[in-house]
């Protein structure tokens, strides 16, 4: 393209030189005027194609972040899934414990489920946590405008926000309430007990010893402890569920509005 404008600045120069002697200097005059020509012509399309370049990398970029900000929401759903399941399972088993404790004297009540219960599956604290991901490294660089839409940028926000603010309620229940409820079955257990336990698995927690059942059933404390577990299960399985919808939510705005680039 240079060569295109240098052949035309060359036939202006050459066509119609003024005579005499003022021609040759006149001639030199609007060669130079254009090789100024050609180089700002030069400079401005290098920028344009330089100014073509940056776009197509912040577009790749841009293509690039919003894929890894969706498989990363895909994760965090999982996560909240796998949480909200355990939570719903010691759930259940806390109210087959309170249930167990109020028929107490009913002969053929299984005390082996409900003692493993007890001991085992209530006392067992479900992690809540969140990875740092993405949308944390964009705006830890402060460059989380490289996402196209100004409402996908509110979304993602809003949700990460609430996110933490769960994990942090959820990590204030009571943890404590768990270990001392593991501590009191811990002693309520014998040699026989913890020798079935470690020749048969956890599974078998109290399986085999009636001094264990015997201690766990008459004891008082435990009802209270099950029932501070399965409240707290409770409200945790609410927080859950109101970030899954909200992680739902913006998973399908990014389906509909991102389609091409996830």
């Amino acid at each position: 393209m240079i060569n295109f404008f240098r052949h035309i600045r060359k036939k202006l120069a050459d066509d119609n030189p003024p005579s005499g002697r003022a021609g040759k200097p006149w001639k030199y005059m609007r060669y130079a005027i254009g090789e100024i020509v050609l180089v700002v012509i030069g400079i401005l399309i290098a920028l344009q194609i330089n100014n073509w370049n940056e776009q197509r990398k912040t577009i790749n970029k841009e293509k690039g972040y919003i894929r890894s900000i969706y498989q990363d929401l895909e994760k965090d759903l999982d996560r909240i899934n796998i949480s909200r399941a355990m939570l719903t399972k010691q759930y259940k088993y806390g109210i087959e414990v309170l249930r167990a404790f109020e028929q107490k004297d009913v002969k053929d009540m299984d005390s082996v489920d409900i003692t493993n219960k007890a001991g085992w599956e209530l006392t067992q604290i479900i992690p809540m946590m969140r990875e740092d991901n993405t949308w944390d490294d964009l705006k830890v660089k402060g460059i989380e405008t490289y996402i196209i839409k100004d409402s996908l940028t509110q979304l993602l926000d809003g949700l990460y926000a609430n996110y933490d603010i769960q994990i942090d309620r959820f990590n204030q229940l009571p943890k404590k309430v768990r270990e001392e409820l593991r501590m009191l079955t811990g002693y309520c257990n014998d040699s026989d007990g913890a020798q079935s336990i470690y020749e048969k698995g956890i599974d078998h927690y109290g399986a085999s010893s009636p001094k264990f059942r015997k201690c766990i059933l008459s004891n008082e404390n435990v009802p209270r402890l099950v029932s501070a577990v399965t409240l707290s299960a409770i409200v945790n399985i609410r927080l859950c569920e109101g970030l899954q919808k909200e992680a739902e939510a913006l998973k399908n705005y990014m389906e509909k509005h991102f389609k091409h680039l996830i």
